[in-house]
């Protein structure tokens, strides 16, 4: 909460009900706590867009643009209301280290 100054990470949206911690690399794929705990594996985000992030549907690019799995639908993009204009409010290079391995599973064409 305190790294994203309490709002999502890309839409702004503030009030903590509708926020989850997202991480990058899941908790059970972590080498170690400190790496499930590190601040640069989590995104704050909206529970809408938390759910497609871990679901592989949608992930972020170097430049923090929001990007798009193949395995969603413009019509389900769309009623999610993921903008292609979408981006994160900042991405440091710890962040992007583990945004790379993610942004490949999300890319894929076949699981």
């Amino acid at each position: 909460m305190l790294f994203w100054d309490g709002a999502c990470a890309v839409t702004g949206v503030r009030h903590p009900s509708l926020l989850r911690a997202s991480h990058i690399v899941p908790w059970s794929e972590c080498d170690s706590d400190a790496e499930r705990l590190n601040v640069h594996n989590g995104l704050l985000l909206a529970a809408h867009l938390d759910a497609a992030f871990d679901a592989y549907l949608i992930s972020f690019s170097v430049d923090g643009q929001i990007l798009r799995s193949p395995k969603l639908s413009e019509s389900d993009a769309i009623a999610l209301g993921l903008a292609r204009e979408m981006c994160l409010r900042r991405v440091d290079p710890e962040t992007e280290k583990r945004l790379v391995i993610h942004r490949m599973k999300t890319l894929q064409e076949h699981d």
